[in-house]
């Protein structure tokens, strides 16, 4: 009697467990779909009231963006899910704007929409870790990771005192000594006369490039140091350099850097629970560059307000790389951008012949462009759509995908070298409707170089601090 009953009931089981499964595929399967039918339903409405490619941009990038999240596992720092994520907000930007700017062609929307699927589908491809690793949370790396050293991360922590020590001292110097040390005093820092242009070589590494030591030394004391004491000693050396010399890709790598951390210590990182820290941290992005452009000679001049500027910062690349599509004659002398980092040295060596752009423009900064204002920034897609055309930019960025895919799965297993470079390109990630960073080939170096010497090298050493 007893096997007569309990067989039916195990089967009864059974069919509904496949039943109940059954249904959670369908459902996982009709979620995206009911979605992203309703969303081209609504851009599809959009479009007919306001007819223009640039609607079209947005409604594009939205669908991607909502099949990003659901390809992520429903994960916010699924690379593919922000970059596609941050080029929708920047594009309903562009059709709200409040301010005069040129409209986008077809041609240059077409580009974009490209340029985010193929982004997409290197992201994708790349859903492997690095190197293979036990799945481990960050938080739990330090109780297994037996090449552990806290004397590695406290001669790394006394370092970053020194170089910032060393930079206020030649900051102090420059300024004439401590009450010198004003508005005035950071104004000419940043003006075309700058004293910084007549330094010596060791000053100008310490002033120039110092500072991003002390923004590695946070990543690292973040991801692996209890002492927050430590870990806000180190945050305010990391802002000391930018106070005076006003570097927006180093404040912005170093903001955007702590956001992935700390996002990357949260077990759930769904939508829902991370939409209002999200919504902090973009509207923190612009409150900061707002605040560093109050250095800037149209904002000291009164010519502009900082809110305008604002719009222009988010609007103006866009826009002024719709005109570099439809004026190609007008860049047709300009050096190859992507391999400058390397050829520069190479024709210094006389070993190939490279003109650099300050040969033949008479200054580092790309060319200005009126859309209807002045721009010279010109969104991530520029050096690679003029050095190989758009196959081979649609190509770069299906790499970047595949490599941003890749390193993004291998830091969630707890990969420390993945975690580094996964912090480092958010900015880069974040950053590309305004600037391109993924050809900053001597600071990928830097990177790799530290992360070896300290993940590999320093960890394995035992040493004794005087």
């Amino acid at each position: 009697m007893d096997q007569e009953w309990v067989q039916p009931a195990l089967q009864g089981l059974t069919g509904v467990r496949l039943l109940t499964e059954k249904a959670n595929r369908t459902a996982s399967v009709l979620l995206p779909a009911i979605g992203v039918t309703s969303i081209i339903i609504a851009g599809l409405a959009f479009i007919a009231f306001n007819p223009s490619p640039s609607g079209i941009l947005l409604l594009g990038l939205l669908v991607m963006t909502y099949v990003n999240y659901f390809i992520g596992g429903r994960d916010v720092l699924y690379p593919a899910f922000i970059y596609t994520a941050i080029w929708t907000l920047i594009a309903a930007v562009y059709n709200f704007c409040p301010i005069e700017v040129d409209r986008l062609g077809s041609k240059t929307v077409a580009i974009f929409l490209a340029g985010g699927a193929s982004f997409s589908i290197g992201a994708f491809l790349g859903k492997r870790p690095l190197i293979r690793a036990k799945h481990v949370e960050l938080g739990e790396r330090k109780a297994t990771c037996y090449h552990d050293n806290p004397k590695a991360r406290n001669l790394l922590f006394g370092c970053t005192l020194l170089v910032t020590a060393l930079f206020v001292v030649l900051i102090t110097r420059l300024a004439g000594g401590i009450s010198g040390l004003g508005l005035s005093f950071l104004l000419k820092l940043n003006s075309p006369e700058s004293p910084l242009e007549d330094v010596d070589a060791f000053t100008g590494i310490i002033l120039g490039s110092g500072g991003f030591l002390p923004v590695l030394a946070l990543w690292v004391l973040i991801m692996e140091e209890k002492r927050r004491w430590k870990i806000a000693l180190c945050a305010i050396c990391a802002c000391i350099f930018p106070l005076f010399v006003t570097q927006r890709g180093l404040v912005m790598a170093a903001f955007c850097g702590c956001i992935t951390l700390f996002m990357l210590r949260s077990k759930d990182r769904t939508f829902r629970k991370m939409a209002t820290p999200m919504s902090i941290a973009a509207l923190a992005i612009v409150f900061l560059m707002s605040i560093m452009s109050l250095t800037k000679y149209w904002v000291q001049s009164g010519e502009i307000s900082v809110t305008t500027g604002a719009w222009r910062y988010i609007t103006g690349p866009l826009a002024a790389f719709n005109y570099a599509v439809y004026h190609p004659e007008e860049y047709k002398d300009q050096p190859a951008a992507v391999f400058a980092q390397v050829l520069t040295p190479l024709s210094h060596l006389q070993l190939i012949h490279y003109h650099t752009l300050l040969e033949v423009d008479g200054s580092t900064l790309d060319r200005f462009v009126d859309v209807p204002f002045p721009a010279n920034v010109y969104t991530a897609y520029k050096p690679y759509y003029e050095d190989f055309g758009p196959l081979g930019c649609f190509v770069a960025f299906t790499l970047f995908g595949l490599i941003e895919g890749a390193i993004f799965y291998s830091a969630i297993r707890g990969n420390p070298f993945a975690v580094l470079f996964l912090v480092h390109l958010s900015s880069s990630l974040m950053f590309s409707t305004f600037d391109d960073n993924y050809h900053g080939f001597s600071r990928h170096l830097n990177v790799i170089v530290f992360a070896v010497g300290y993940f590999w090298l320093m960890k394995r050493l035992r040493f004794r601090l005087l």
